[in-house]
């Protein structure tokens, strides 16, 4: 039996950003966004209201008027937004490519996603369609499933896929082959789970000529002792995100200058209170941004 997807008007809004009152005002004005009623009068809309409620902020927030959008057919709604898809403002290009993705894990729709990625990341350059697009989706989608707004199964549905082009990219420019750069290890410690930004580093640190041993997430840290013993590395890079690992970065830092005493110590984080021991510690950097990163490989 086929399962619906069905919305509130407080999912609904969250999700596509129109505030319920707009909502409701629409739908009395112009008979727009027009969702099923409850035995109990309450509004219910679905998957095929959602996506249209996404295109329909879309073209909002790029000058349109709900009352030329309320009018729009399908077609030529989806039309207009493809057409503010080529346009030169960076910004509104990552508009339109964060709507697209989130249509496409709505529906479970692979085909529709891996065309958005192919076209998106060549149309933006990858450090813009990562920084602009794929970082805020995330948050976007991951926010909307901690208060269950989104299923899970799109956010799964995303970031599977996601990590999977990286790994794509990355083998496509020679991560096999051995180069005369330095060696950056890469892993996410114990209780980090969300992959995407370590691959994206490695994707980033393989495509300037660096060789990369890749460890993954959620390591036990005493797993580099093994690594010490066979491979030099001159720099290791970890993330640092969830309240977790932010209350255990120092302990995290000294184990790894424990196997690694000699290598440089990169640390991807959200934490702002650390100054004082990263003056202590100058074979130590803290990384805030994508742009500090790429500042440092380069």
């Amino acid at each position: 039996m086929k399962v619906m997807a069905q919305y509130s008007i407080e999912q609904f809004s969250q999700i596509t950003g129109i505030p319920k009152i707009n909502l409701r005002t629409w739908e009395n004005r112009y008979e727009f966004l027009m969702p099923k009623r409850t035995d109990t009068n309450i509004r219910v809309y679905n998957d095929e209201l959602l996506v249209k409620g996404i295109n329909t902020q879309f073209l909002l927030a790029n000058n349109f008027k709900i009352s030329q959008v309320s009018k729009m057919t399908e077609e030529e709604m989806i039309s207009q937004v493809d057409f503010l898809g080529e346009a030169k403002d960076i910004h509104v290009k990552g508009g339109y490519y964060i709507n697209k993705f989130l249509e496409s894990a709505v529906n479970f729709d692979e085909y529709s996603f891996h065309k958005t990625f192919d076209k998106g990341y060549v149309d933006m350059g990858i450090i813009s369609f990562y920084d602009l697009v794929l970082i805020p989706l995330l948050q976007k989608v991951g926010l909307l499933w901690l208060v269950s707004k989104i299923s899970p199964s799109q956010e799964h549905f995303l970031s599977e896929l996601i990590k999977q082009k990286l790994c794509a990219l990355t083998d496509a420019i020679g991560a096999n082959k051995k180069s005369k750069k330095s060696t950056w290890l890469l892993f996410l410690p114990e209780r980090e789970f969300h992959e995407i930004g370590l691959l994206f580093a490695k994707f980033l640190l393989v495509q300037n000529g660096y060789n990369v041993i890749y460890l993954g997430d959620n390591l036990p840290l005493d797993c580099l002792a093994e690594v010490s013993d066979k491979q030099k590395a001159e720099n290791l890079l970890f993330f640092s995100i969830s309240n977790v690992s932010l209350s255990s970065i120092k302990n995290h830092v000294e184990r790894c200058k424990e196997y690694f005493p000699k290598s440089k110590i990169h640390v991807v984080t959200k934490g702002t209170n650390l100054m004082e021991f990263s003056s202590e510690h100058k074979d130590v950097a803290f990384v805030h941004n994508l742009d500090e990163f790429v500042a440092c490989i380069k």
